[in-house]
């Protein structure tokens, strides 16, 4: 079975993404637990986005549960072509380390566009039997785009919720696996 995930960049988190925040680490273990029923129940192939938050949190968390299970795929589902960045920055260079540790790349689009985020998305719900949304509540931006659309197309979802109210992340499940 196929789990993709949606999520917030790092601006849409209650709480900063740092190593030595306690909320982050919390929200971290908290993921990879997570991800860890979902290959209980039987999923096998897990797709990422690869946007910068959530994304290449949860991308982090299955490559770590892969070392120990070789039935265990990564998808990284671009939506378009990345280029080589002019500069190096952190995030650069923790998603070309994902990308060469993923058993398979697609690029949805072969250019970006306006609209390729969403078409990436859209592909990665259609092809996926879960949807596990990190999300803060918001209904608004890609993340509840994806939700609505997952929603319109009978996905089950199983969320994380993060609360702005109480800073600390909630699990949350509308489905059950």
């Amino acid at each position: 079975m196929i789990c993709c995930v949606t999520g917030h960049r790092p601006k849409g988190f209650p709480f900063e993404r740092k190593d030595n925040n306690i909320l982050y680490m919390k929200y971290n273990v908290h993921l990879y637990h997570e991800i860890e029923k979902l290959i209980c129940a039987g999923y096998t192939e897990f797709v990422t986005g690869m946007a910068d938050g959530a994304d290449l949190d949860f991308a982090e968390c299955v490559l770590l549960l892969k070392n120990n299970d070789n039935e265990i795929t990564l998808e990284a589902a671009l939506p378009y072509p990345i280029k080589a960045p002019k500069r190096s920055t952190e995030y650069n260079e923790n998603r070309d380390f994902i990308l060469s540790k993923c058993d398979k790349i697609c690029n949805v689009s072969t250019y970006f566009h306006r609209g390729c985020m969403q078409k990436r998305n859209q592909y990665m719900v259609d092809k996926s039997d879960l949807v596990l949304a990190i999300w803060n509540g918001k209904t608004i931006g890609g993340t509840w785009n994806t939700i609505k659309y997952a929603q319109s197309q009978g996905k089950p979802i199983r969320y994380i919720l993060l609360n702005e109210t109480d800073k600390i992340f909630l699990p949350f499940q509308d489905t059950d696996i």
